[in-house]
Order: C-alpha cells, then structure tokens, then sequence
C-alpha cells in the first residue's frame, strides 16, 4: 500500500455534545409516531451492537457532535474522519477519550459505557481531525472520504492481484441505496432502504459500527448511480420507520468494482479493526 499519510493535514476541533431531539416519523401506512432521535447522550448502545433493534428514529449511539458557529460546524463535519481521537475538555469526563465512528447530520463519536454515563449535552471535547485527502498512489481510481489513515490501513489490504482486499459485514446492490443519493459524500451519510425485501433481510444483522459496500454507487463527489463502482462504508445510525430511510451508512470509499476485492465476514467491524482509547485502561 502506498497511502500518503505523510501529506495530510492534522486539525484540532472544537465540537459540542449537541442535544437530543424527539422525531416525529411517518410510517409509510400514515401511522405517525414520535420517538426518540438524533443527538444527545445516547447510553446503553455501542459498537458492535445490532443496528437495527431500536424503538427510535435514526439513533446515534455516544454523543452527536457539532457546533453553534456555523463556520466552525461546517469544518467539523468536513474534516473529521471515521477514526479520529476524540477527548473531553471539561465537565465530569474531562481527559476521557473516544473515537469517531460515523456522521448524520453531526459527527458521532463513541467512548466507554462509563464515560457516556458522566457526559451531557453541551460539554465540549476536541477532534483530532485527519484524513482528508487520503489517497494510494497505486490505485489513482480511488477515492476516500471520512477515512483516517489509520482506519483505511487496517481496512485496506493489497491482494497480490491488482486489487484491493477488503472485509465487509455485507455486499448490498444498488436498490439499498435510498435517502443521501446526490448529497456530498465527505458531510453525510446515507439511508439504506432498509424496509424493503430484500434489503430488510440482508441488513438484519448488521451492528453499528460495520463496514458494508453497495455496488452500483459512485460517491467520488455526489453519490449517484454508476454501473461498475462500488461504495465501502460505515453503519453509523440505527433505522426508521420511515419509507426510503433505514440504517445510515457513511462512506468511506468508493472505486471501480473490479478494483476491489470484497470478503464477507466477521472481521469487518470498527472494534476488530481498530483499538479502542479505553480498551486496556
């Protein structure tokens, strides 16, 4: 692998833990509900974990991350990738670390179950941001968004045979892909169409934190439809009632299909992939 770690930019942020919201969320029958949804301190729910089994309207485990400048977000939800160190700056917490797993509307972030359990909504922590324009000078066709360097590293394996290896929870087609097609790539994730057959089978077991890839999706800028690309990203938030939305995937990347070697199986999961901040404290 020839990535170019060497040339990217570290940026520290400044994010606040944003509050949580009740949604009101459409059945596709016209049975309205409200339920908890995004943003908040959201216990009891980690990495690893079923995505799926919720009575909420896309949940985000941990915290949800933004800022009140609307400068200062935009760079929070640009810059920071899939990886990155978190830590708390004050409040009951303060020195906890965590780690960036996904985006939504905000970064999410993870940190150990105790830890959570000291956080709250407005509490502050810093991003150690890096990853953007990650890139390998052996494959020039691919393209990365949200993916720190040390996550694509443990991701990403050359394959002897002109491709790259990958391990995924899941190979999803086109048909998966619902809200989030034609939104930029690097700021928001997108909506696996998961209340449909057969997507609602295939998707049943997948846990946060899971690396799966849809084919048939172009995300180098917009995410669109192409034939012959694929798209490898994150399960980052839980599922809906809502028709055309279910679990949100972030990408991470995105190439020409026969670039790409895909192996389903259990090592495809942001906790096998990577070390946790708390684990061995």
């Amino acid at each position: 692998m020839a990535i170019n770690t060497h040339q990217l930019v570290t940026t520290r942020l400044k994010a606040r833990i944003q509050s949580g919201s009740a949604n009101e969320a459409v059945h596709p029958n016209g049975v309205k509900q409200v339920m908890p949804g995004q943003g908040g301190v959201v216990t009891g729910i980690g990495l690893g974990d079923i995505a799926s089994n919720w009575q909420g309207d896309h949940v985000e485990p941990g915290v949800t991350l933004g800022h009140p400048d609307t400068d200062a977000n935009h760079a929070i939800r640009l810059l920071s990738c899939v990886g990155n160190p978190v830590e708390v700056l004050d409040g009951p917490a303060a020195g906890s670390r965590g780690i960036v797993y996904g985006k939504h509307g905000g970064v999410l972030a993870m940190f150990a179950p105790d830890v959570l359990k000291r956080l709250s909504p407005g509490d502050w922590v810093s991003i150690d941001a890096k990853g953007i324009g990650l890139a390998d000078d052996e494959f020039p066709d691919l393209v990365c968004h949200s993916c720190s360097p040390a996550l694509f590293a443990a991701m990403v394996k050359a394959s002897g045979d002109h491709r790259l290896h990958i391990h995924v929870a899941a190979i999803l087609p086109s048909i998966a892909a619902a809200a989030g097609i034609g939104m930029p790539a690097a700021m928001f994730n997108m909506d696996m169409n998961t209340s449909i057959t057969p997507i609602a089978e295939m998707t049943r077991d997948l846990r946060f934190g899971d690396t799966v890839a849809v084919m048939d999706q172009d995300h180098r800028i917009g995410r669109q439809h192409r034939k012959g690309w694929t798209m490898v990203g994150i399960v980052s938030h839980g599922t809906t009632i809502s028709g055309g939305h279910g679990l949100g995937l972030m990408t991470l990347l995105t190439a020409p299909s026969d670039r790409l070697k895909l192996d389903i199986n259990d090592k495809a999961q942001l906790t096998r992939l990577l070390p946790l901040p708390w684990e061995g404290s």
